[in-house]
């Protein structure tokens, strides 16, 4: 059970993944929490987990600023993935979420939940071994069947019930939110301005978006910045994303003007695969737990071969990655 302290002031800290998982306040609402806050005083405690906020930014900033003692309530998690699941779920429990918002905290919250299952099969498959967030899940072998293992079909189902959705939608939220973390470390701003429902994106715009270069998407968001309206919509988006995979033409030929070709990103590609690659794992998973049996011979041979091939392509890679290490 979390432990709740007296009102006091300290300093405490601030995580960044932490902190974008929260919806950010409209004006009005940080102006009316601060007057309630001056008003009334801070009523709630701030959750915090080894002195790290994970719910209450905006009244340890207020807070802060007018000098009003506050009390914390010390989380009690195993592990940094399962702080992120709690922030997910807590966040998915308010009002006012964008549709984009919802979308990234249900597919990061699968994510964690893949994580946090994979080290427990871990730890559940030795004798002995580390108990702390230290446990190394790379070791993990998805292959291998342990007793009680919370498979990744299972977590989307439950994830998926807790938010009246289907587990094939909780799946595909979590390729948009790795979408969503790529266009993040190239323009944070565009990012938090898709999260929001400024910047109107399909699923599609925002997988095509993130194998772009960091400056063509911030070349982007400068543009959608310039036009007269606050919001952009699908509509514009999709045509300025759609232009972006187009050379422009010249005047005089076919040919593409070298100058204006967009500037090559050699981590593009890998990107898009590395963002595709779940939906294969997936698709795989559904295969996996199906009934083999009623499927006919020829399918299933066809299916054997293509497997066949896609693993001698995963090695091939696999080399190649480790000789380039």
């Amino acid at each position: 059970m979390p432990s709740v302290q007296d009102k006091k002031l300290i300093t405490l800290k601030i995580d960044q993944e932490f902190h974008d998982l929260i919806r950010p306040l409209f004006k009005s609402e940080y102006l009316q929490l601060e007057a309630n806050l001056i008003s009334d005083g801070c009523r709630e405690p701030i959750s915090v987990w080894h002195g790290i906020i994970v719910d209450g930014h905006n009244r340890y900033k207020i807070c802060t600023e007018h000098g009003i003692p506050f009390a914390i309530e010390e989380m009690n998690f195993g592990s940094r993935e399962e702080a992120i699941v709690w922030i997910c779920a807590n966040q998915l429990g308010r009002r006012n979420l964008t549709e984009e918002s919802r979308k990234y905290l249900i597919g990061k919250q699968y994510e964690s939940e893949k994580i946090i299952s994979r080290r427990r099969a871990v730890y559940q498959g030795v004798s002995s071994g580390p108990t702390s967030e230290d446990l190394p899940y790379e070791t993990f072998d998805p292959s291998q069947r342990l007793p009680g293992m919370d498979t990744k079909r299972k977590t989307a189902e439950r994830i998926a019930q807790e938010n009246h959705i289907s587990h094939g939608t909780v799946e595909k939220y979590s390729i948009y939110t790795r979408a969503i973390e790529e266009i993040q470390k190239k323009a944070p701003q565009m990012a938090q301005k898709i999260l929001s429902g400024r910047y109107k994106v399909s699923h599609d715009g925002v997988l095509a978006l993130a194998q772009r270069s960091p400056e063509e998407i911030q070349g982007l968001n400068k543009r959608l910045e310039r036009t007269q309206y606050p919001f952009a919509k699908y509509q514009t988006t999709r045509q300025e994303i759609q232009g972006m995979s187009r050379a422009p033409r010249t005047s005089h030929d076919n040919r593409p003007s070298i100058k204006d070709m967009p500037a090559f990103d050699p981590d593009a590609e890998v990107i898009g695969l590395t963002l595709t690659i779940p939906s294969w794992s997936s698709s795989i998973d559904r295969i996996i737990d199906s009934d083999l049996k009623t499927v006919s011979a020829p399918a299933r041979q066809k299916l054997h071969q293509a497997l066949l091939e896609l693993q001698e392509s995963i090695e091939v890679m696999i080399s190649a990655i480790k000789e380039e290490a």
